[in-house]
């Protein structure tokens, strides 16, 4: 069966940059997100997944990634409006408007003000095809009143959501009014052969990394709030008490130069490593060397780099809404802390009680980790797909 992924963000607007043919060959084509490893998934139990992206380059072209299923980018217009604009994609329900099923691998809250892609498909496609949707939460409180309802109506009108935790699960029927028979909890997969416990000098020396310090690793996009203004305070006053102390940042965006910046003015070339973006084959060392993740982030659903955290045997600290909950993340079973967001004191004290009692903190139970295995995923997603078509 063939199946197409959908992704309902302009997506030169989430990297911030177009997605030329040589972006799109040499990132999109080599990442390891959520969108292809369920591509990757779906391929081993005999469908054939596309990913479809939104750009607004003109040209609709195909791609092959590293995992063996095609990408395409289909062009969008962006119209500015007010304070966000405006996407529109005719092009992307004429490619997809043939298929049995569409799965929006992304979508939930792109816009607070103005419809957006998501509710755009929805609206073509309703009664034409079942319509399974990824929700990953998000602050429906800052949705203007019609445009609540117009995304009320666009999740009411799909066949499956798919929500990661409670607290999502909860939002969509009580805010949204979806009933619990059309939602599936459905945890996002990990790589657990490529994301696991390793000896820490066997990883330092993949990674070329000195196993004599101390790390505190950072992963994700550097983008306003996601903490990393106090993140940078904070290791600049600690750095002063430890000095086998050294901070990762692994990602890129446009806080990039702001934290390229602070390094040389604060003179911590050399104990604030960047690395840029890394595929998982790389990154998964990062986590075996290191004394704890630093997920500070204000956002919602749950994070993959707490599963690949907490498969790699590394302790977390994060904040209380950054979908990392008591569900996942918390000092009883010893894999973590929760701090509140932007509260730099919380964050010092997490990051102490880290340095001064490593070994309380890597006996925790990973039996958890099972529903976000590969084989999981791909056994409940498929059981979805085949109650919906029947």
């Amino acid at each position: 069966m063939k199946i197409p992924l959908v992704s309902t963000f302009l997506e030169d607007d989430v990297y911030e940059t177009r997605l030329t043919d040589k972006f799109m060959e040499n990132v999109i084509c080599n990442e390891d997100h959520y969108y292809h490893r369920t591509a990757q998934i779906l391929s081993k139990r005999q469908f054939e997944p596309t990913v479809y992206y939104l750009s607004q380059e003109k040209i609709m072209k195909k791609f092959t990634h590293k995992y063996g299923h095609s990408i395409i980018r289909v062009p969008a217009k962006r119209i500015n409006f007010i304070h966000e604009p405006i996407v529109y994609a005719p092009k992307m329900i004429e490619l997809i408007k043939d298929y049995d099923i569409c799965d929006f691998v992304a979508g939930y809250y792109v816009y607070y003000k103005v419809p957006d892609p998501f509710d755009y498909f929805v609206s073509k496609l309703h009664k034409k095809m079942p319509l399974v949707a990824k929700w990953v939460g998000g602050k429906h409180e800052w949705l203007f009143p019609i445009r609540k309802s117009i995304k009320k109506r666009a999740l009411q009108r799909c066949d499956r959501i798919l929500a990661s935790s409670s607290s999502e699960i909860n939002a969509l029927e009580t805010v949204f009014d979806i009933p619990k028979e059309k939602i599936s909890r459905l945890i996002s997969p990990h790589d657990f052969s490529t994301f696991k416990k390793r000896d820490r000098k066997f990883a330092a020396e993949k990674i070329s990394m000195n196993p004599d310090f101390r790390y505190l690793l950072s992963v994700g996009r550097l983008t306003k709030r996601k903490g990393l203004e106090s993140l940078l305070d904070v290791f600049n006053e600690l750095q002063k008490k430890y000095d086998d102390l050294k901070l990762i940042i692994v990602g890129d965006g446009p806080l990039f130069g702001y934290i390229e910046n602070f390094r040389k003015k604060h003179l911590l070339e050399k104990k604030i490593i960047l690395t840029g973006r890394l595929t998982h084959d790389v990154l998964c060392y990062y986590y075996n060397i290191s004394t704890a993740l630093l997920h500070i982030s204000l956002g919602a659903g749950v994070a993959g780099v707490i599963i690949e955290a907490s498969a790699s045997g590394l302790p977390v600290i994060a904040t209380t809404g950054a979908g990392s909950t008591h569900e996942y993340v918390n000092e009883r079973n010893q894999n973590g802390i929760l701090i509140n967001y932007g509260n730099n004191n919380e964050l010092k004290n997490a990051i102490m009680t880290m340095l001064e009692n490593d070994n309380s903190f890597r006996n925790f139970n990973t039996d958890f980790l099972n529903e976000f295995s590969y084989d999981a995923f791909g056994k409940q997603l498929s059981t979805i797909y085949s109650e919906l078509l029947e």
